[in-house]
């Protein structure tokens, strides 16, 4: 099972960066989260070409995030996979973000645009970072595999 990870797009529209990008890097993706911040609801429609499942971020706009929940989990080849943004200070985002679930496997966030994947408690952290980039790192994209084992990477993003 291979899975895209995406957050904080902060996209208007689907340009044709986020189009090419989306195709070159998931065109063979099973499924694809999005931690939310992708702004606007276009944007949305665009991504729910692939089996999208995603959470609304703070910068969504009203209509996009009343469409969304806060946060989901999901359950994959036996693995269980909560959802969500985030919120306030990236100074004890990981801590928050893993108390908002049980039960679960791996944490998938966004919000404070920095790529991470760590280990607290037994429970996998990922933070795909931003498509757009930001606060002086790249722009970022990660990709989930599970076949027995769980691999996570990310992915430069070249393009917006």
């Amino acid at each position: 099972m291979k899975i895209a990870v995406i957050s904080d797009t902060h996209l208007a529209h689907p340009t044709e960066g986020l189009r090419r990008t989306m195709k070159a890097l998931f065109s063979d993706v099973d499924i694809m989260l999005h931690a939310g911040d992708m702004t606007s609801s276009s944007v949305f429609d665009y991504l729910s070409n692939w089996d999208l499942r995603a959470v609304r971020g703070n910068m969504d706009d009203f209509d996009l995030a009343a469409r969304l929940p806060e946060s989901r989990v999901e359950e994959v080849e036996g693995r269980r996979i909560g959802i969500i943004h985030g919120w306030g200070s990236p100074q004890g985002l990981e801590d928050k973000v893993l108390h908002a679930f049980q039960g679960v496997d791996i944490v998938v966030f966004g919000h404070s645009h920095v790529p991470l994947n760590t280990k607290k408690g037994g429970i996998i952290l990922f933070n795909p970072g931003s498509y757009r980039g930001g606060y002086s790192v790249p722009a970022t994209v990660g990709v989930i595999e599970i076949a027995g084992e769980v691999t996570l990477r990310h992915l430069k993003v070249d393009e917006h």
